[in-house]
């Protein structure tokens, strides 16, 4: 497993760029099933073996990356809300 987990700045349009590529297992499914029932030449076992192996192995990595972004996008906005409520109620204990 690759760590994802590096220190940065979390960046909620990086991860709204993490979903949207997970999304692309549609097309990628759809691209395998095309090449299953409409070659010419059918994939061998072996082959077919070999796309779905390597599918499962990119969309393991991206969802990883996927999932770590999300979690450094919900660390941010934890420290943010701790920091904003401690300034309220700091502001709340000056009246």
């Amino acid at each position: 497993m690759i760590d994802f987990n590096v220190e940065k700045k979390a960046d909620i349009f990086e991860l709204e760029q993490s979903i949207m590529q997970c999304w692309n297992v549609v097309d990628d499914i759809k691209l395998i099933t095309q090449q299953v029932y409409d070659r010419p030449t059918p994939l061998t076992e072996d082959e077919l073996g070999n796309l779905l192996i390597g599918l499962e192995s990119m969309y393991q990595l991206k969802f990883e990356k996927c999932f770590s972004e999300f979690e450094a996008v919900c660390r941010e906005f934890h420290k943010f809300r701790k920091t904003h409520e401690f300034v309220q109620s700091t502001k709340d204990d000056l009246k």
